[in-house]
């Protein structure tokens, strides 16, 4: 079966209709010798793409591929666990989790696919964990990232709720912190299909002893729909040099983009911290951060987004970073108003102790878009300088470093 699990795909037909109308968090990336880097790019959005093997970080103007560069079929963003990256589809678009290494003349290698999964989360070399709807909606798979194996699951059943049509767990969020698994719990319609349709107002997430695989109890945050958005490589949380759980609130689907807002778990504890919460203005979507040195990076809107979604897909973004200090945000200067980073995982990404941003900026002449520049900033203070750029008229879906 091809990908379907297209982002927003349910939420841009809706803007059609209205013009007309390891214990430490997880997924965290192993020694840095023999380092390669690797580029996503796509050809058009949500479509065919490419991942290209670098030896190093680019500077000035590059190409989107190379002779070795591999074509994908769905090219919409993926992670990387040490020498390995994790891509939710395989070369040939079919929904799963692919996994690849780096050859050294920069091709990729095939190193194994599930077939079916879907949210995924890596603890270790041999242990991880992902969602394959077909064995269960309530059940987690647990697997092998070195064999590409399943080796069990869990089933958390009894979570199930009389009279609710669709019901998930990890579908939008798999997490890990201080040796908890945290699974979001989405309650929402056949129809939607847990994406935009939830039924409360409260998010519900489980935690399980990683240990035992045993289920310990629900946390939950009055005020919002629902956590992440579970369809591209972006896994929407994060730890922090902090040692805390960040998870972001995307404002996506019935919230209507109200309340888009960061909220976390502290290192230490198990439960959402009740005492900080960064909301954004209303009209906002906050897909991702990075908590750095006291700071947190993240990226919003700089006008409000259209509830109708006409305008998630503009070139209206900035970046700005918060202090937790004095609690105050600052806008990183320095680069241009850029795109929505729905699912570059590493938009906001941290290299050799430096934080580097992702920009694609455009302008629109009627029907058509025009790519001024789409490449990556490097951070200093409360600016940002181009390091390099791509010239294509796509869109890079995720740049990385990985170690062989």
């Amino acid at each position: 079966m091809k990908s379907r699990f297209k982002f927003l795909s349910l939420l841009f037909a809706v803007a059609a209709l209205a013009g007309c109308s390891d214990d430490n968090g997880g997924e965290t990336p192993g020694p840095k010798d023999n380092n390669k880097f690797v580029l996503m790019t796509n050809v058009s959005r949500f479509g065919d793409g490419y991942l290209t093997g670098l030896p190093g970080i680019p500077s000035g103007s590059i190409k989107s591929t190379n002779e070795k560069t591999l074509g994908l079929k769905s090219a919409f963003g993926f992670r990387t666990f040490g020498k390995w990256v994790f891509n939710r589809t395989n070369a040939a678009g079919d929904e799963g989790l692919q996994k690849f290494t780096v050859n050294a003349d920069g091709s990729m290698k095939d190193e194994g696919f599930i077939a079916g999964s879907t949210q995924f989360l890596i603890l270790s070399e041999t242990s991880g964990y992902y969602l394959d709807p077909t064995r269960g909606t309530l059940k987690l798979q647990k697997f092998n990232p070195t064999t590409m194996l399943r080796t069990g699951e869990i089933d958390l059943s009894s979570l199930k709720r009389a009279g609710v049509e669709f019901q998930s767990v990890g579908q939008h969020t798999l997490a890990a912190k201080e040796g908890k698994l945290y699974a979001g719990i989405t309650y929402g319609t056949t129809a939607g299909a847990g994406y935009g349709d939830d039924l409360y107002n409260t998010i519900e997430v489980a935690v399980i002893d990683i240990a035992t695989d045993k289920y310990e109890k629900t946390i939950k945050y009055d005020g919002f729909r629902s956590l992440g958005w579970g369809s591209s490589g972006n896994k929407m949380w994060s730890v922090g040099d902090d040692g805390a759980l960040y998870f972001y609130a995307t404002g996506l689907g019935k919230m209507a983009f109200e309340r888009s807002s960061i909220i976390r778990i502290k290192k230490g504890e198990t439960d959402f911290d009740k005492e900080w919460i960064l909301t954004t203005p209303n009209g906002n979507s906050v897909v991702m951060a990075l908590i750095k040195g006291g700071k947190l990076y993240y990226e919003i809107a700089s006008v409000p987004l259209k509830t109708d979604y006409t305008n998630l897909t503009a070139s209206i973004f900035e970046y700005f970073v918060y202090d937790f200090a004095t609690k105050q945000s600052t806008k990183i200067e320095g680069m241009p108003l850029h795109d929505y980073a729905y699912a570059n995982e590493q938009a906001i990404t941290e290299i050799d102790g430096k934080v580097y941003l992702w920009v694609r900026n455009t302008t629109v002449n009627g029907t058509v878009v025009t790519v001024n520049e789409d490449g990556y900033y490097v951070v200093d203070g409360n600016k940002a300088t181009s390091v390099f750029k791509v010239d294509h008229d796509g869109t890079i879906e995720g740049f990385a470093r990985v170690s062989e």
